[in-house]
Order: structure tokens, then sequence, then C-alpha cells
């Protein structure tokens, strides 16, 4: 949203961001360009007046511009002038609001200008361990969980069932209606299955579950699930679990599905742990929540890695990567060979890759929001300068991707 009205730009931002939007503002005429240019943005809202500039100028300065003119604008104004409205459709704004607007037509708006979205919901961010308490309430402290959300498909599909998967699973189960869908493990570390047995739905017989995991040596997918309920460690047995269940060792091959197909490589981690590949029509969605990106001693070590060249082409023009960003590159020289990545090697790599959207998550533990908070100012400065868009996963916020042409039905 490019407008000069500071406390206009928190009323649409919050509604937006209810709604499930990511929502940056700019409040100057001076440098608009530049930052739509830095963000990218599937939309542009906007005045058109500013104390240091004219609106209608930029938007033609925007529409002129062979990269940025393919951005939808919507303009948000007091004035009514019929010529200025001409002018501005003549250079290719989408529509116009006027000042109170309505935000039901305005939210309909945006919705039918960005079509359909792949949308994806972090449910858990945390690595290691749950972390409660007032250190941990804008980022999130429950271990990690992914909805991935493809449109027009009512089955669901979720990565991982940390701690956060309690939520989603609340929130399905209060809306009384049968559910169904697949579960994929990346692997059995506790931070990434313990809240399988809070996950409500499977207590439902009408509801129906394929489970999916590498596979483990401690035994298959049920066999290493279900051994956390048994009667020493859990009072709850999985017997009681009334869901239809289907449980499968993951291979590494293309497997189709209804609506998007998904294949894994192995992560640079202690045991046997999926980098999972979701391929959803013409977007590629890469999770990988648990990796190391480099254990050599040096960087220069690094840079003939067979594993790293692996990765690079698994996650190459990615829309959309999910890594892992346990440390700062200070925390991962005391911990090498951890299987976790420093956040700054994870954006020096999406950049390589021309990776279009990273978002970072597992993070430590110990790392309260006030520490995040500055993190997440230096991932993005440092994903500015490589035009990489970047930011820090948030507990229950939604990351939308708008689908390309060529989406599988």
């Amino acid at each position: 949203m490019i407008e000069d009205d500071l406390t206009l730009c928190e009323l649409v931002g919050s509604f937006l961001e209810k709604k499930g939007y990511t929502f940056i503002h700019h409040n100057s005429y001076e440098g608009a360009v530049e930052r739509v240019r830095e963000v990218r943005p599937d939309l542009v809202v906007m005045d058109l007046h500013f104390p240091d500039g004219n609106g209608l100028h930029l938007c033609k300065l925007l529409k002129d511009d062979d990269e940025l003119s393919g951005i939808p604008i919507l303009v948000l104004t007091t004035r009514d002038y019929p010529v200025e409205k001409e002018i501005a459709m003549t250079s290719g704004v989408t529509d116009f609001f006027h000042k109170p607007m309505d935000y039901g037509l305005f939210a309909n708006k945006i919705d039918e200008i960005l079509g359909d979205s792949i949308e994806i919901t972090f449910w858990g961010v945390r690595g290691s361990i749950p972390c409660p308490g007032s250190k941990y309430t804008q980022y999130g402290g429950n271990t990690m969980c992914v909805q991935v959300r493809i449109p027009a498909q009512e089955k669901l599909l979720i990565f991982d069932a940390g701690s956060g998967i309690r939520t989603l699973g609340n929130r399905l189960a209060a809306t009384k209606r049968t559910v169904s869908g697949r579960i994929f493990f990346t692997h059995a570390h506790w931070d990434h299955i313990q809240g399988f047995p809070f996950f409500k739905p499977l207590y439902s017989p009408d509801n129906r579950f394929d489970i999916h995991m590498p596979p483990q040596m401690a035994g298959n997918t049920k066999e290493v699930l279900l051994d956390q309920m048994s009667y020493t460690y859990f009072p709850v047995t999985s017997q009681m679990l009334q869901a239809r269940l289907e449980y499968h060792t993951q291979g590494h091959s293309v497997q189709h599905f209804d609506g998007y197909s998904i294949q894994y490589m192995s992560a640079n981690h202690p045991v046997e742990t999926a980098i999972y590949k979701i391929q959803i029509g013409k977007n590629k969605v890469v999770f990988c929540p648990d990796n190391e990106l480099s254990s050599k001693k040096t960087d220069s070590d690094a840079k003939g890695d067979p594993y790293l060249n692996q990765f690079d082409e698994f996650v190459a023009d990615a829309d959309v990567l999910i890594h892992d960003a346990q440390y700062n590159l200070e925390e991962y020289a005391k911990k090498r060979n951890w299987g976790h990545s420093a956040w700054e090697m994870v954006v020096e790599r999406a950049a390589k890759n021309s990776v279009k959207h990273l978002l970072l998550t597992h993070f430590d533990p110990d790392s309260e929001d006030e520490y995040l908070d500055e993190v997440a100012g230096e991932v993005e400065a440092m994903a500015a300068e490589s035009g990489l868009h970047a930011e820090l996963a948030r507990e229950e916020n939604t990351f939308r991707l708008p689908t390309k042409p060529g989406h599988q039905k």
C-alpha cells in the first residue's frame, strides 16, 4: 500500500492480515517505485495525492515499467473527479474505491483480482521443544506443523505433527465436519511427531488419513508413530485412534495425488529426513524444516560439496522454500554437524537458486521474540540485496501464493 495516511495504512493492514494476506506499506511518493520493485507485490493499493508527488504520475511510472506493469493497482481516494479516474483507468488502474470504503467490497475485489491461491499456514514454527510464555507470543512457541491448502481441494495436506497440530485439530473439530487428507512427516524426532496423539480428528471414525514418513531404522511408519503412545509413555493407547488410518513408507520417486505431486530428497540431518517438494500445477513449494546446508569446516570446503549440489538442483526456482533457520552464523560455528542451518546461509543459498519466496522457520527454543525481530530486519535487508523476498514464519499466519496458469485439477 502506497499511502501517506499512517492511520489508514494501519486499518487496512490489520484488516488484510486477518484475512491471511501479507501487508507492506510505503508512506510517500518518493521511493515508491523502488519499493515496489524491491517487494514485487501481487497487488498495489495507493492514493492519488501525496504531499511530495502525484499519484497519477506514479501509476504511469509503474505501468510503463516492463518489470512492474503486470502488477494490478487499486486506487483509494477521497476525490471524485471524472477526469482523474479516466486518466488513471487509461494508464492501467484496475479499479477505484472512495474513502471511506466498504471493507467487504474492498476485500472481495482483492480476492477477485488475485484469484486462486495456494495457502501455506504455519501452526508451529519451533524446533526442539515447545516454548510457552510471554516472550514467544509474536512468532509462536509450538513445534513444527505446516498446512498447505490447494485451490478447490477439500482434503487436508499437512507436513509434520509437532505440538502445533493440536491447534489445527481443535479448529477442525470445532467445525464438526468429516475430514480427510494426508500427513507427511519429515522424520521422527519428537518435535515433529509429539502433537500426533493430540490431533482430535484422529479420534473420529468418520475421518480418514494417509500417513507418510521416510524409512526409519526404528521401524515402519506405523511402528515409529505409535511407539510414543505405548503405555509407558502415554495414557491414551493407539487403539483409541478411531479414524481410518493408512501408513506409508515414503519413497524418493515422484508420487501423484489429487491436485499435486510430491517427492523428497534426503536432508543433511542425523536421521533419514525428508526435504519434500510439492508440485501444484506449475507452482513448486519445498518444505525443509531440518537441514544443515553445510557441515564443512570452511566455506571453501563447501563449494564442491555433492550434497549442496544436489540440494541446489532440488530447490532451484522454487516458488516457496520453507527452510530451517535455527541458528545464526556465530551459533552455527559451535554447532556444526547438529543437522541445522544458520539463517545467513539459507538466505544466500535461496538467492543463489532463484527462489522467489523464502520462509524461515524451526527457530531455536532460546530465540525469543525480541531477538527474532532483530533477525527479521537483518533477513529482509540481506534478501533485498539480491531481490529475494524472505521473511520469518509466524504461528497461525498464512502465506498466499497465487497459482500460475496451468493449475492441476
